[in-house]
């Protein structure tokens, strides 16, 4: 997994301020960053979260230009694999994120705050209801949207899982055709003019 960095002139979008208070921010030390070999300065996503969050600075759009994240918590890559098929038109503007297990997929909603979270194999019956309702307590996780892909749910737990804002629950065995139409809807069709 690569780690993203930003140049100094990306950060001055970001967080709307001159590209000469960037490079303050860095020689005063309140902005990690390092060189490279060119002696261009680089500050690392990480660290520019943290600096953002420390200083309470609202950014304009996210650091990573745009790119909408898809967190998918399952421990096989079959749904890893269907959503590059959807998404293979739109990798620069998508972005998938897979965590293995519950702790994982919490420690990557925290860092990467993304924008869809699908829950595949795990976590399973009561244990969604749970994680859903944890994650909607999370105030950066509000605007998160969650497609869950489940074995067959009861009436009641459908209920309440559209009451924590689950915007759809398909059923396994899902296909391609499934899951593609809630995912163009909810991320958006780079193929389609939006209407």
């Amino acid at each position: 997994m690569s780690e993203r960095v930003y140049t100094t002139v990306d950060l001055a979008k970001v967080c709307k301020v001159s590209l000469r208070t960037v490079i303050r921010w860095v020689d005063e030390g309140k902005l990690t960053s390092f060189r490279t070999p060119g002696g261009h300065r680089r500050v690392r996503e990480e660290d520019l979260l943290k600096f953002l969050d420390h200083y309470q600075i609202p950014f304009s759009v996210k650091p990573d230009g745009g790119r909408k994240k898809i967190l998918v918590v399952e421990q096989k890559r079959l749904l890893e694999g269907l959503l590059k098929q959807i998404l293979r038109r739109s990798s620069d503007t998508h972005e998938v994120l897979v965590a293995r297990d519950l702790y994982e997929s919490a420690i990557k909603i925290g860092l990467a705050r993304p924008d869809l979270v699908l829950l595949g194999t795990i976590p399973k019956g009561e244990e969604i209801v749970k994680f859903c309702r944890s994650l909607r307590r999370i105030p950066e996780a509000k605007g998160t949207k969650i497609i869950v892909l489940s074995d067959k749910v009861s009436a009641n737990r459908m209920q309440e899982l559209l009451s924590l804002g689950v915007q759809a629950v398909i059923d396994k065995p899902y296909t391609l055709d499934d899951l593609r139409p809630h995912l163009l809807k909810m991320l958006g069709d780079p193929s389609r003019p939006s209407r």
